[in-house]
């Protein structure tokens, strides 16, 4: 399931659920449910309030009722206490930043940060992007995935249903629920997580991965953004991998005959089968295409090619699909084969859940299939011809609207709703409805208000600072001092803080003090003072 708001991935068919709806929940711990975004085969998402601190967040659910063997739930516990630990290092404005993790019977919970938007995959299917769009998005996207790097966590996962994009343009990569520290094993040994269209080689192969596996990811994003078509293409899930592992990709200015040969080079290099061929980091890359697309004035990307049928799973043995003229090292084929069947497996799931009202039979084994006696090669095809735009239908008449005021403390902040943004204090106007009006504002942090209009045309809102947390243990009833004045608790206490420098010391009921150290307060960051 992807993290929040219209933001669920239609590729795990999730779907949207704006309107309130007859779900009886109405808390989740000391969240107070407000509604329901989605819904998938494994659980919700809701919108959710903090009511000690007025804060919404997006608490995606997860039953483990559905899962009926004990090694499935404890699997399932590890990649949610993965995805909250992976998450919670990062503190960056382009990762989606997780809260909480909570169990409460047999239901598992993660509580993030909502964003208001849609993913890129709801983005793209809207039409055609605008140059600077594209660039812009990437842009964001690999700076924040240098970062994660940077915090030795790879995301293993990037993917257009995984990057969502707010009104006003912000890109915040969520779902970091197969991300893994690079110091740590997986949960499952031999497992490959991914979605196999967005795979590096290496990642379905099963060897060890790097950034330049989600180097590679964000190469086949960027490639879709700017033709409309992902760089490889198959009629089955293995031969699908297959040609992301042995084939070259479809040549981009074949899709998209406005692209410079640049553009090509660029991507190439980033779609490369070695990760030591890539370029050595996102920025890099992305830095590189930028430079590639301006080379031509009038580049654009291309329109969004029309969806077809998911991959089938092969019903015939992986090794069929290597060229018999060809033949490599026992390793070789038995470490893709290994790679291959894990993914499909994955692929069978994600398979099944897109039709949850129409049960599928599930493939036989693939090993049962009797193979044929000449197996060749399977050819790349040739996509069909980008179909032409066709004329949009006249404009529905505009809705009646009404004049909300938006004022923030402290002022100069920009509001956002319903498409539509200002400078505060500053007025948008609204059709009658409920909406999620965002406020943002360099050096605080983003907030969100769900309003609804026209009861509320009239919105005041309070921007906060960035939050820190220092815990002190020290000795029991030792002053702390902060700044050098007395803190209002004595220790053991946790502070929470605006980001900021500070200097902190403690002082022990005999009257010895420890010696001052400064504090250098960030974003959910917790300190341990001792």
């Amino acid at each position: 399931m992807a993290e929040q708001a219209s933001i669920v991935s239609r590729e795990t068919n999730c779907t949207p659920a704006l309107s309130s709806g007859k779900d009886p929940m109405d808390s989740i711990g000391r969240y107070r449910v407000i509604r329901e975004l989605g819904r998938g085969a494994m659980g919700v998402v809701y919108l959710a309030e903090d009511p000690a601190i007025g804060r919404l967040a997006a608490i995606k659910t997860i039953n483990l009722d559905n899962l009926s063997e004990p090694h499935e739930v404890q699997a399932l516990q590890s990649r949610l206490f993965r995805e909250a630990r992976s998450a919670g290092i990062l503190s960056h404005p382009g990762i989606v930043t997780i809260y909480d993790i909570q169990y409460s019977g047999h239901t598992a919970s993660i509580v993030m940060e909502f964003v208001e938007g849609v993913t890129l995959f709801d983005r793209m299917n809207q039409g055609a992007l605008q140059p600077d769009e594209v660039l812009s998005m990437l842009e964001q996207t690999a700076a924040a995935m240098d970062y994660a790097h940077s915090k030795g966590v790879l995301h293993r996962d990037i993917k257009p249903a995984n990057l969502m994009v707010t009104p006003s343009g912000k890109v915040k990569i969520a779902d970091f629920g197969v991300a893994r520290l690079d110091s740590q094993k997986t949960a499952t040994s031999g497992m490959v997580l991914g979605t196999p269209s967005y795979m590096a080689p290496e990642q379905i192969s099963n060897k060890s991965l790097s950034p330049a596996a989600d180097q590679f990811s964000l190469a086949v994003v960027a490639f879709e953004m700017l033709t409309g078509r992902k760089p490889f293409h198959a009629d089955s899930i293995s031969a699908l991998l297959y040609n992301i592992v042995f084939q070259p990709p479809i040549p981009v200015r074949e899709l998209n005959p406005s692209l410079s040969p640049a553009v090509e080079i660029a991507l190439r290099k980033a779609l490369a089968k070695a990760p030591a061929d890539r370029y050595a980091s996102c920025t890099e890359f992305v830095d590189a295409l930028k430079t590639a697309c301006r080379t031509r004035k009038t580049w654009r990307p291309a329109s969004p090619a029309p969806k077809p049928e998911p991959p089938r799973p092969a019903a015939a043995p992986v090794a069929e699909l290597l060229p018999p003229s060809k033949p490599r090292g026992v390793k070789a084929l038995a470490g893709f084969t290994a790679g291959v069947l894990a993914v499909a497996g994955i692929f069978f799931v994600w398979s099944s859940k897109r039709k949850p009202d129409t049960p599928t039979p599930r493939p036989a084994p693939v090993l049962n299939t009797p193979a044929p006696k000449s197996p060749a090669a399977i050819p790349l095809r040739k996509p069909d011809p980008v179909p032409p735009r066709t004329q949009s239908p006249p404009a529905e008449p505009q809705p009646e609207v009404v004049p909300v005021e938006i004022r923030t403390q402290p002022p100069g902040a920009k509001a956002s709703a319903r498409s539509q943004s200002c400078i505060t204090p500053c007025s948008l106007d609204l059709p009658k409805g409920e909406y999620y009006l965002s406020a943002s504002l360099e050096g605080y942090m983003d907030t969100h208000r769900l309003i609804r209009v026209p009861d509320q045309i009239d919105v005041s809102i309070q921007l906060d600072r960035p939050m820190g947390t220092v815990a002190v243990h020290g000795h029991t009833g030792s002053t702390i001092y902060l700044d050098g004045k007395p803190w209002k608790e004595k220790a053991p206490a946790r502070l929470s803080l605006p980001a900021g420098t500070y200097t902190i010391f403690l002082e022990s009921p005999d009257g010895l003090r420890t010696p001052a150290q400064p504090l250098e307060i960030t974003l959910n960051k917790i300190i341990d003072i001792r």
